[in-house]
């Protein structure tokens, strides 16, 4: 057994009254789905091979990033949809940015979006006059009218860094904490593209960095509340901004992790070995040491708001880091975490665990013997059910586990004809292809 901790198997406790027992319990029926709306059919988009990494949902509104103008090819446009029944809400370039908020800035069509609140924040830069700054836009969800925007200058130090290498400067939105908006920062010579750096083979030299910190705003104003030099944030849980300590050097991934608390910035907890966050809801966070296929001795299941270990990974099965998920990693949207432990060998029995939001302890769900399955989207819904993947994907594909009683159902109708989640809410649901002409929006059935 990998897990050091575990809650009661099924709902939990089961001592409820007699007269509570007696009555006929009402089946549960496995979450179903119907298509709101067909989003490639809308044209809101561009065509392209990613899409997830474009686009923020939540309950309220489905924020669509930058795409080019269709009569003006300098100009981009973001969009707002109404989730509810697929319309466009609202459609602004940057002439639609009254200079009383910016006097000049540019929407960029990569980088993190989010959709909080009531409000959307979307990527902006300018390079006008002799001010250079990235940040972002504030938005009203319903409207689309620019209410404030965070600039945050390019960092540029001096000459050129070693080996003649450029600086960079990087803000990333990481997330809304009650009426918080907490972004980070940082800068770094770098001579091109590192993403391979963790790769023990590959020969390009490490980003060196310059400088880094994470930024907290009012949600309302767009002021200033506190700033944490040496921070640089990823993520927001509950009540934290979860990040890394970074030493120059260093890559973004495999750093220490650390925690700040979101109302003030003030230090909450931090360690001293090096690992990466493969999934996190509010109360949790599951991590890894690498990306690499090996477990390592601190890889487990930690509580958000502590840094308190309480479960252990399965070296058969791990996590993988959620790379497709881009704009969910940042803000939590799961109501826990979950994993897949092999009991004995990796032919044997499966044990589905999660660690729910709300819960002190993780709760452990037993499958049967036959049941091979896998964790491909951190999906954990408040009413308890998690999505899996068979390792027979045709022609199961994505199903839904019962937490009460580890019972599949079959697939939803929004996983059939090899689509997969591409990001979700509590209500919606939106699956994709290899190409953005199969991406649908779904609205879960009451």
């Amino acid at each position: 057994m990998a897990v050091s901790a575990c809650g009661s198997t099924g709902s939990g406790d089961s001592s409820g009254d007699e007269a509570s027992a007696s009555k006929q319990a009402k089946p549960r029926e496995s979450p179903e789905y119907e298509e709101v709306a067909d989003l490639a059919a809308m044209k809101v988009v561009k065509q392209q091979y990613v899409f997830g990494d474009t686009l923020y949902l939540d309950d309220s509104l489905l924020l669509i990033q930058a795409r080019p103008h269709p009569k003006i090819n300098y100009l981009s446009v973001v969009t707002g949809i109404d989730p509810t029944n697929g319309k466009v809400k609202w459609e602004i370039d940057e002439r639609d940015l009254p200079t009383s908020v910016v006097e000049s800035g540019v929407f960029m069509g990569r980088g993190r979006l989010l959709a909080s609140d009531g409000m959307a924040y979307v990527p902006l830069s300018s390079s006008a006059g002799t001010e250079s700054y990235y940040g972002f836009v504030a938005l009203d969800g319903e409207t689309g009218e620019a209410k404030w925007v965070a600039r945050h200058p390019v960092w540029e130090p001096k000459g050129t860094g070693p080996d003649g290498r450029s600086a960079r400067t990087v803000v990333d939105i990481v997330g809304a904490v009650g009426d918080t908006v907490v972004y980070s920062a940082h800068s770094y010579w770098s001579d091109g593209d590192l993403s391979g750096l963790n790769d023990p083979n590959d020969r390009m030299k490490p980003n060196i960095l310059h400088r880094a910190e994470t930024v907290a705003l009012d949600a309302e104003t767009g002021k200033v509340r506190w700033k944490k030099n040496g921070f640089l944030g990823r993520y927001v849980t509950r009540s934290h901004v979860i990040g890394t300590i970074p030493a120059k050097q260093e890559a973004r991934r495999n750093k220490p992790l650390a925690a700040v608390e979101a109302g003030t910035g003030n230090d909450a907890w931090k360690t001293t070995w090096k690992s990466n966050v493969a999934d996190l809801s509010k109360d949790w966070l599951l991590v890894r040491q690498s990306a690499s296929p090996d477990i390592g001795p601190h890889d487990g299941v930690y509580e958000a708001a502590t840094g308190r270990l309480v479960a252990k990974l399965d070296a058969d099965t791990p996590p993988l880091l959620g790379a497709a998920w881009v704009n969910e990693m940042p803000e939590a949207k799961g109501h826990g975490v979950a994993w897949i432990v092999t009991e004995q060998d990796k032919d044997g029995p499966q044990t589905l665990y999660v660690a729910k939001d709300g819960e002190s302890e993780p709760r452990k769900v037993a499958f049967l013997p036959n049941d091979r399955l896998e964790i491909g989207h951190p999906m954990v819904t408040e009413d308890d059910y998690v999505m899996v993947q068979s390792a027979a994907i045709d022609p199961i594909g994505q199903q839904f586990a019962d937490l009460e009683n580890g019972e599949l159902d079959f697939p939803v109708d929004a996983t059939e004809d090899d689509r997969e989640p591409i990001t979700y809410s509590d209500s919606y649901l939106i699956t994709g292809g290899l190409h953005v002409e199969e991406t649908i929006l779904y609205k879960r059935v009451p």
